[in-house]
């Protein structure tokens, strides 16, 4: 890569650990020790060097409204700055339908796709895509007037939906009158419930069969109207179906071969071009079923992976977003787009996608759980965190790695590394005692090879180095490849020792973070995981109905994965969302994601404020 940032001067030790306490400040506090100071009221101020905003945004009433006139040009954005925590929506953002400023093409990046198949590949390259051109049954809020930290479902192109008291019979009521886009081989038609039922059966042969394991039957009584049979209760289920099921239509479904290179469906935007490695062109869906939306004439998703390029194209107005590294690098962006810019930094809240690697267990060598956790115990996560983060998960009892279970539906306040388990406390010398009790010595290492593409210059530089210094029992090279080929590679469960996981798009239920992709039978089990202690359980908590039973269930999931360490994971920054303040109506979200992988569904609703320097 063109772009290093591993050079930055990191901070001081003193520095890190004059903000330990934020690893452990959870949701109602989680602000950063950033640009200023604080007053005695717990305000943040705007500091030193200029960086003007840097306080809250103004106070507004959280919630849409109806009706009302639109309000002033000074209400209409959030001032530029650097904000602690959330931003909460602008004066207008909390009536979109009277404020938005229809038109304009929004630049956006994103990361090129294998295939337009969401059934073969679960990733968010394809999610990104369909976000713009798909609806699902239910959907995530998003936006300026989302909880910024947990998944709350809304209609979609199911306007509602009922669930019976056994919670084994979920009925789906469907909008009328919704049309797909009129390309070929749909041509325009109206969307129905044989669209549904076509897609899950394919869904239940491909990526998502976990998601539908539990469903004996689908009906359909009339072109309005679903009803899914569960062999079992599962209220979350309209849940789960928020998260990664588009709707695919029936002609597609029976295309196999269109279906990896056509994204066409009911969303608010059609797929017009997509360039590999370089594109995609979406323009509005004249024919989009929520009256009014969506607000913009178009996207443009350009693929750039160059980091300088990156922050370039945010200062040339070439992207509307950023994801900022660390707090000096958004100090550094600030002060060449202070004019427009605004950023929010706060705990990310979804479980685990791409901070580590997981073994492949059909493999003898990591069928030996010494192996992996001596690999485990050679990596020092405190100096990872402080050389990646510049130490966002600081804290005395250690910097947290997170898990792919999310932590708000396991803890109250944001967790320390103590809850990772033994095997994540750094200590090279017990590592290489089990490595040799193993049968591999530093005259005769166990020689291996580390694949990825997410997380490629976090491994390259940081993490296998790392385990490498500490453990003289391993030799472990890291190879990087291009995006599709790594989830071609995992998908296929076509490595043999280590790869970069990727945890797929977020799961919006803990069950989705967890049965698919470690139950021995599920269908992203990538490392080939088989352990009957762990099936139990993921099934009992799948059938569990009581609220605090079920958090039990999942908390000794969570020791147990950490104990037995199929997987690797590393601490996560905070999410630093970063865009233009004349774009309207966008947030990243601790849970759904930023708008490279999964929230890109914002677009629906994004408008551009008047003189926003975009193509039109």
């Amino acid at each position: 890569m063109d772009t290093n940032y591993w050079t930055r001067s990191p901070l001081s030790r003193r520095t890190v650990m004059r903000g330990a306490g934020l690893g452990a400040a959870g949701l109602a506090a989680a602000a950063l020790v950033g640009c200023g100071g604080d007053d005695d009221d717990g305000t943040p101020t705007a500091g030193s060097g200029g960086l003007a905003g840097a306080t809250a945004p103004p106070t507004v009433t959280q919630g849409t409204t109806d009706g009302g006139t639109p309000v002033p040009a000074d209400q209409v954005r959030i001032p530029p700055g650097l904000y602690n925590g959330p931003v909460g929506p602008s004066a207008a953002e909390l009536n979109p339908a009277v404020n938005a400023k229809p038109g304009g093409v929004l630049l956006g990046r994103y990361l090129d796709p294998p295939r337009m198949d969401l059934a073969r590949t679960l990733s968010c390259t394809i999610y990104h895509t369909l976000n713009y051109t798909s609806n699902k049954l239910t959907r995530a809020q998003v936006g300026a007037n989302a909880d910024p930290f947990r998944i709350n479902i809304e209609p979609d192109l199911a306007e509602s939906w009922e669930v019976s008291d056994d919670g084994m019979k979920h009925t789906f009521n469907l909008h009328q009158g919704v049309k797909f886009h009129n390309k070929a081989p749909v041509d325009g038609r109206e969307f129905t419930s044989q669209d549904v039922i076509k897609t899950v059966e394919m869904y239940s042969a491909g990526s998502q069969a976990d998601v539908f394991s539990m469903v004996t039957s689908v009906d359909a009584p009339d072109d309005y109207t679903v009803v899914f049979n569960l062999d079992q209760p599962l209220t979350d289920f309209p849940l789960n179906l928020g998260a990664w099921s588009f709707i695919y239509p029936a002609e597609l479904v029976d295309d196999e071969e269109l279906r990896q290179n056509q994204s066409i469906g009911t969303g608010p935007f059609v797929q017009d071009d997509w360039v590999r490695n370089e594109s995609s062109t979406f323009s509005r869906h004249p024919d989009y079923y929520e009256e009014g939306l969506p607000y913009l004439d178009g996207v443009i998703a350009f693929v750039q992976d160059d980091l300088s390029a990156q922050r370039s194209g945010f200062n040339t107005s070439n992207y509307f977003h950023l994801e900022g590294r660390d707090q000096a690098d958004l100090e550094d962006v600030f002060n060449e787009s202070s004019d427009t810019m605004v950023s929010s930094a706060a705990p990310v809240s979804r479980g685990a996608n791409v901070n580590g690697f997981q073994f492949q267990m059909t493999n003898p060598t990591y069928q030996d759980d010494r192996v992996r956790r001596a690999i485990s115990l050679a990596s020092d996560r405190n100096e990872f965190d402080l050389a990646r983060y510049n130490g966002d998960n600081a804290n005395p009892e250690g910097a947290y790695s997170q898990s792919p279970l999310p932590w708000p539906l396991l803890f109250e306040t944001y967790p320390t590394g103590a809850v990772n388990g033994q095997w994540y406390q750094y200590d090279a010398a017990e590592a290489s005692k089990m490595m040799q009790a193993a049968g591999f010595t530093a005259d005769s290492p166990l020689t291996a090879e580390c694949i990825s593409w997410y997380n490629r210059t976090e491994f390259a530089q940081i993490a296998i180095p790392g385990i490498n210094q500490s453990l003289p029992e391993v030799d472990i090279t890291f190879r990087e490849v291009d995006n599709p080929t790594h989830v071609t590679l995992m998908s296929d469960r076509n490595f043999d020792e280590m790869i970069g996981f990727l945890w797929g798009p977020p799961g919006y239920s803990m069950d989705q973070w967890l049965f698919p992709f470690y139950h021995s039978a599920g269908s992203l089990n990538y490392g080939s995981i088989n352990d009957a202690t762990l099936d139990d359980l993921l099934v009992k908590q799948r059938a569990e109905t009581n609220a605090d039973a079920q958090r039990d269930l999942w908390m000794q999931i969570s020791d147990h994965v950490h104990d037995m360490v199929y997987q690797m994971w590393y601490p996560v920054g905070f999410q630093r969302a970063v865009w233009h303040n004349y774009v309207l109506n966008y947030r990243g979200h601790g849970w759904a994601g930023t708008w490279g992988c999964y929230s890109s569904e914002q677009a629906r609703s994004i408008w551009l404020d008047e003189g926003a320097p975009m193509r039109s």
